[in-house]
């Protein structure tokens, strides 16, 4: 009988196994896109916490792409 994976063992399993098919070119293309996001979550979540210039150069940094 073989043993039961748990949801995490098996996507784990999975991604792993993803990663091994990957070129190099690839895998270093999925950890830039990992970390932009876990960078823009870390922004976000703590938005509460910035300072009011902080607060203006995002506005400067994105008020472009909004507004066009």
């Amino acid at each position: 009988m073989m043993p039961t994976l748990s949801h995490a063992d098996r996507g784990r399993t999975g991604g792993r196994t993803a990663a091994a098919r990957m070129t190099p070119e690839q895998r270093r293309e999925r950890a830039r896109k990992a970390h932009l996001a876990s960078a823009v979550a870390a922004v976000v979540n703590r938005a509460p916490e910035l300072t009011t210039e902080q607060v203006a150069k995002l506005r400067a940094v994105f008020a472009p792409v909004v507004n066009g």
